[in-house]
């Protein structure tokens, strides 16, 4: 979910893992015409250089997300032929790529498109940044909220490392940090507007988590929406015609959280609040997951029409195990009535533009480490849609964040 960052991880390490070696196998010089073809040897896979991998974003390209999945092209994970290893994610060298010794992220998220009629996906960047999520202001500019340094000093850069929102100019391969010099802590949840150009997004400031919404533009044109000290508001995002932000909203608390956060939308200008939800019950007073309480209602996106929200909502974090189910709910902004999409998942991170609904699936529940899943899916016309598919929806590999690329 978009709020405070949080996909959960769910740390495979295996240490000492033995491969079985294969038996050399001897063939005649000259071997029988009916016997089995030999095996193509497949050629390594190509090294990709450091930087922006392409000049724009390609015309057919419908899906901009992040994701670890080149990962699955290095040596670590494939076997002599090249071909990936069938135990990959339990495999010792494989899984060093994967995993750091902490259980947090080895490497770097980067940023990849799709073409959702062909599924054909093209890798975006390979920097030293840690792309958290990206939206396409036009062919050859991306509003991508990263992490571009090692501000907890442990090495790495990853999720645990403060982001920044920047605009990469594919063509310049420049990266323009809009929000540096603003000193503004716990900065996420960006959604960038076409119509008017502005970027809204959550951040606190000073000392202690104090998060508001703030709109920022090109030209850095930074203005604070919300400062109501009863409340932090979180995972914000703008309605398609860019009259309306939706967000998750929480009673000023200390962490972590005892009551729920709710759903609101006010206008453009951060006038006109109104509360949308209460959140979710929690019938049988069960404990937190994690930080947050049952019953969350968090990442809320608009319909086209604006008479819809879709929310993530957490309903308990005793199935769907390591990660909880969050339910994929549709509200009416006019009745307020919910209709429940999935409550068997955890569904995160909903954007829903005329093509559907794009969203983040967790799916747990088993003790194989292969069978943990993470996925881009798409909701359209009644029917759910796994967008990736094995190997590149085993967790933490599949996509953490996904957006519409609108033209």
């Amino acid at each position: 979910m978009r709020l405070l960052l949080i996909l959960l991880f769910a740390v495979v390490l295996l240490c000492g893992c033995t491969q079985q070696e294969t038996p050399e196998v001897q063939h005649p010089v000259q071997p029988p015409a009916a016997g089995p073809e030999e095996p193509i040897a497949r050629e390594p896979p190509q090294q990709l250089p450091e930087g922006v991998l392409v000049g724009e974003i390609p015309a057919d390209a419908d899906v901009i997300f992040s994701s670890m999945r080149y990962v699955l092209n290095d040596p670590a994970c494939l076997d002599g032929n090249y071909e990936l290893k069938g135990n990959f994610i339990n495999d010792a060298d494989c899984n060093r790529k994967i995993y750091a010794s902490d259980g947090q992220l080895a490497s770097r998220k980067q940023l990849f498109v799709m073409d959702l009629g062909t599924e054909h996906v093209t890798q975006i960047t390979n920097t030293g940044c840690h792309f958290i999520g990206g939206q396409a202001v036009d062919s050859k500019t991306i509003m991508a909220n990263a992490a571009c340094s090692d501000t907890d000093g442990d090495g790495r850069i990853n999720d645990k490392d403060a982001a920044e929102l920047y605009l990469l100019h594919l063509d310049s391969e420049e990266m323009d940090c809009l929000t540096c010099g603003f000193d503004l802590t716990g900065i996420n949840n960006p959604d960038y507007s076409p119509v008017n150009g502005k970027t809204i997004f959550s951040a606190g400031s000073g000392t202690g988590m104090n998060n508001h919404l703030y709109t920022i533009d090109a030209g850095k044109n930074l203005v604070q929406l919300t400062n109501d000290s009863e409340y932090m508001d979180f995972d914000c995002s703008w309605s398609e015609d860019g009259t309306k932000i939706a967000f998750s909203r929480l009673p000023q608390q200390n962490y972590p959280w005892t009551i729920p956060t709710q759903v609101w939308i006010m206008g453009a200008d951060g006038m006109n609040a109104e509360k949308i939800t209460n959140g979710g019950a929690n019938p049988s007073g069960e404990e937190n997951q994690g930080p947050y309480p049952i019953g969350i209602d968090a990442d809320p996106d608009m319909s086209p029409d604006n008479r819809e929200i879709a929310i993530s909502r957490l309903k308990t974090g005793k199935l769907n195990e390591p990660f909880g189910v969050y339910e994929l709910v549709v509200v009416d902004v006019d009745t307020k009535d919910e209709t429940i999409l999935d409550s068997n998942y955890a569904n995160m991170v909903p954007e829903w533009k005329e093509g559907g609904i794009l969203f983040i699936r967790q799916t747990g529940g088993s003790t194989e480490a292969v069978d943990v899943k993470q996925s881009l899916y798409l909701y359209k016309n009644g029917a759910f849609e796994d967008l990736e598919g094995y190997p590149y929806n085993v967790f933490p590999l599949g996509a953490h964040s996904a957006s519409w690329i609108e033209r």
